[in-house]
């Protein structure tokens, strides 16, 4: 295991801890009631220049084979900054924030400015991930991919579903990235699997994991779901993988990789993921993913394009004429604010939607004016758009990114 100074531990108490190496912002254990929830190899390497083969690796800005650096990027290669180091919450929960921002090395493969931020949030149950990435430039759009390449630990892969995939088409790169589409209600995996779900729900339920549990993965702004296994034909050919290793993992990676985020300058993209051990135990306290959030001050003046956060819409009525946004702080429904828009068919691709709504991008606030957040997604006629215009630089000083 890597040396001390190398890691941050969460430690929320009855042994529920989770443990970020800072090369590549790694999650490399996250365990509940001491059962640890993520596989790591044991041939895994910890030399500060090689990838981690196991927890959870940061994938930016390039997923797969990259022509002007390594494999699925350089953030899961390149030691991380601790901007907030772990801190109670008045829940009881950890939370902990790490960064990263373009150096000579990130220019010499991808010559753009850029902010990461990366914010873990350590529940009795869950783990929570808060990610923004920052456009600074204010000539210059650059695209990426970003994924979660998440490794669970599992007794059996062969006796593990995966609900959320039913329908969805998906790129078959263990047969030449053909396009097919999911008839199964559940997927199972009884083979080399490599898989990239395209459009997928917005929550999954993994089964027969640690002591035959079950995992809830939520997901906002991630589109994309990657299911793989190398299973003993390509586990060989790992060196930092042991052959008979492959029966005891399954990656479920939340990612937006099918196609790329493209940012303009100045702006900002956000995404969350949420892990829920133990669903079926855990009933009472369902995942927030309203955690995006900012709250301004006593006076409730505007925050002149600076906070962004989670905005969940919801349709008001069956016709297209109209949507309703509704602004979700950490559970709380505040503000709800409901206007025109065009007809399905004037956009039906999804194109220039922050056009077709020119207020999208208006403050709303609670009555008190304690809290005041900005639309990010619109949905009518059963269509969604997700905007990532978002304005003003990551604050990494408060929780909301």
């Amino acid at each position: 295991m890597a040396a001390a100074t190398s890691v941050v531990v969460l430690d929320r108490g009855n042994n529920t801890t989770c443990t970020i190496n800072l090369h590549g912002a790694t999650v490399v254990s996250w365990r509940v009631n001491n059962q640890e929830q993520l596989f790591v190899s044991k041939q895994a390497v910890f030399d500060g220049k090689k990838a981690i083969r196991g927890g959870i690796p940061f994938v930016f800005p390039q997923f797969g084979a990259w022509t002007f650096g390594p494999p699925h990027g350089f953030a899961r290669i390149v030691r991380w900054n601790v901007e907030k180091s772990p801190e109670r919450l008045s829940s009881g929960d950890v939370e902990a924030i790490f960064s990263i921002m373009d150096s000579e090395f990130t220019r010499s493969m991808w010559n753009y400015p850029f902010k990461l931020t990366y914010r873990l949030i350590l529940r009795e149950k869950e783990l929570h991930f808060n990610i923004g990435v920052y456009n600074p430039s204010k000539d210059h759009t650059f695209s990426f991919n970003l994924l979660l390449h998440t490794y669970f630990k599992v007794p059996d892969v062969r006796r593990c579903q995966i609900t959320g995939l039913h329908g969805c088409t998906f790129i078959d790169k263990t047969r030449d990235n053909q396009i097919f589409q999911e008839g199964r209600d559940v997927v199972t995996v009884c083979e080399w699997t490599d898989r990239i779900y395209q459009n997928t729900q917005p929550e999954h339920i993994i089964t027969n994991v640690v002591s035959g549990r079950k995992m809830r993965v939520q997901k906002y702004n991630f589109p994309d779901t990657v299911v793989w296994n190398p299973w003993q034909e390509k586990a060989r050919d790992i060196p930092d993988f042991g052959d008979d290793e492959f029966p005891n993992m399954i990656c479920v990676e939340s990612g937006h990789v099918s196609s790329p985020v493209i940012l303009l300058p100045g702006t900002a993209f956000e995404a969350s993921q949420i892990l829920q051990e133990d669903m079926a135990e855990a009933q009472g306290e369902q995942p927030q993913m309203g955690m995006l959030r900012r709250e301004a001050g006593a006076s409730g003046q505007e925050l002149g394009g600076r906070g962004y956060r989670h905005v969940k819409t919801r349709r008001r009525s069956e016709n297209n004429n109209g949507v309703e946004f509704k602004c979700v702080g950490a559970g709380e429904s505040l503000y709800s604010d409901r206007r025109s828009v065009p007809d399905e068919s004037s956009s039906s691709t999804g194109e220039n939607v922050s056009n077709s709504i020119p207020k999208a991008w208006r403050i709303v606030s609670d009555h008190s004016g304690q809290r005041q957040c900005l639309v990010s997604e619109c949905v009518f006629g059963g269509l969604s758009w997700r905007t990532s215009l978002v304005r003003g630089p990551p604050h990494v000083n408060h929780p909301g990114f």
